[in-house]
């Protein structure tokens, strides 16, 4: 078993369902979740004009989530994660190219797994590297290790940031998931000293991995995982949370 430590210094959550849509965000200075409403129209006012206009809803709740994890002095690396992507300018780019219509270039552009994260560390000068991954159901895990991971190595702050919306109609029935739009992100930082304009804050968690076998019995959707990880945030004294993959299992603690 292999035990990692980090901090959670804040996270964020925003979900849609059914047109209703709530933006929660936890901080080390704001212990109590805050819920207010949040339309696409809202989202993302961080994002400088020129950028922000290329954004659907995929990518403004993205952004929403994203800006809440970055401080004024900032440099963090990205780990960027979905399931599906931004479907919905794929199927349109498809249904262009059976109808025989000329390709949107913006939707083109904006489809690529990585368009939006490029967008974000170009709006914010991030210069740090960000790393984007697609894995299935097991997107979030794969997410989750690859971010720990990172910030054991390069001993300084990476953020989660994981996204997905409903498929489009005409996948409804062959996918059964729950139809919720959700984007998610959290900021983890070195259990320990770290560098003088970016002091270590918030809770402490140790995360230890699991063997495979252990991981394929516990098997969820990216959104129950991502609802029990902020319960399990939320409620100070939760019993620890166990995530898997088909491959990969993280058990998440409190380490204060």
């Amino acid at each position: 078993m292999t035990l990692l430590c980090a901090r959670l210094s804040r996270w964020a959550l925003w979900e849609d369902t059914n047109g209703r849509a709530s933006l929660t965000l936890h901080t080390s200075e704001n212990t109590s979740a805050v819920s207010q409403p949040s339309v696409q129209n809202d989202l993302a006012r961080s994002i400088k004009p020129g950028w922000r206009r290329r954004l659907d809803l995929f990518g403004r709740a993205a952004a929403e989530t994203l800006t809440q994890m970055l401080t004024p002095v900032d440099n963090p690396h990205i780990v960027f994660c979905s399931r599906h992507g931004n479907i919905n300018r794929t199927v349109k780019l498809l249904h262009q190219v059976a109808t025989n219509e000329a390709l949107s270039p913006a939707d083109f552009s904006m489809s690529v797994h990585n368009a939006f994260v490029g967008i974000a560390s170009i709006n914010w000068s991030i210069t740090q590297s960000h790393t984007a991954i697609a894995a299935g159901n097991d997107s979030l895990i794969a997410g989750l290790t690859e971010t720990v991971c990172q910030m054991m190595a390069t001993q300084s702050p990476v953020i989660l940031c994981y996204v997905d919306l409903p498929l489009p109609d005409v996948y409804t029935d062959t996918v059964a998931e729950p139809q919720t739009a959700i984007a998610f992100a959290m900021r983890l930082e070195p259990d320990g000293d770290t560098t003088p304009d970016i002091p270590a804050t918030g809770k402490a968690l140790a995360f230890s991995s699991c063997g495979s076998d252990r991981a394929q019995t516990i098997a969820a959707s990216s959104y129950d995982q991502v609802k029990n990880l902020t319960a399990f945030f939320e409620s100070p004294s939760a019993p620890p949370l166990t995530l898997g993959s088909t491959t990969t299992a993280w058990t998440v603690s409190r380490h204060d």
